[in-house]
């Protein structure tokens, strides 16, 4: 009877990573209002694609800005998740886009998830960092430069929970 029923909570997360929908993830959030704060998290950190990609993977591929962005919203959110074959970050698939796809998009991405908490002294399984992998856009390693900086400084937001969405909105 299920199958009358549409797609899977999981199914809707990464249809709305691919299209940027961030609906999807609204809808979903709205289905998980029950459930605490922890197991929210635990269900969005859990969701991958049929390749083992994480949903910030799948939003750093397809240019999901806006569903990247609702996405770190998630309380306990994991910025850094790896993927199953190569060991990239999101930030490495962030790169890849920027580099292969559209940069303008891609580096305001990467700023927003650099801004988020993800962390850009990550190696792959190759050895590479985020910035390793960034050609020809110096903006980008800048960005790439200035997270590590602060993270290697410990000057980030220490409340936030990897989200600075929070901070900000607190103000309000």
């Amino acid at each position: 009877m299920a199958d009358d029923e549409g797609a899977s909570p999981r199914e809707l997360v990464v249809e709305a990573c691919r299209r940027d929908q961030p609906h999807l993830i609204e809808q979903v959030l709205h289905d998980m209002e029950s459930q605490s704060n922890e197991d929210v998290a635990k269900f969005f950190n859990e969701v991958t694609d049929t390749m083992g990609n994480h949903a910030l993977h799948i939003c750093a591929s397809y240019g999901s800005y806006d569903v990247m962005d609702a996405l770190f919203d998630i309380q306990y959110f994991e910025c850094d998740p790896l993927t199953r074959i190569d060991k990239d970050t999101p930030l490495h698939t962030a790169v890849r886009f920027a580099n292969e796809k559209d940069a303008e998009l891609g580096a305001e991405m990467i700023a927003m998830m650099c801004e988020a908490g993800c962390d850009p002294r990550v190696r792959n399984k190759h050895g590479q960092k985020p910035a390793d992998l960034v050609f020809d856009k110096p903006a980008i390693k800048q960005t790439l430069a200035s997270a590590e900086y602060i993270l290697a400084e410990g000057i980030h937001n220490e409340e936030g929970n990897g989200s600075v969405h929070d901070s900000a909105s607190d103000s309000e």
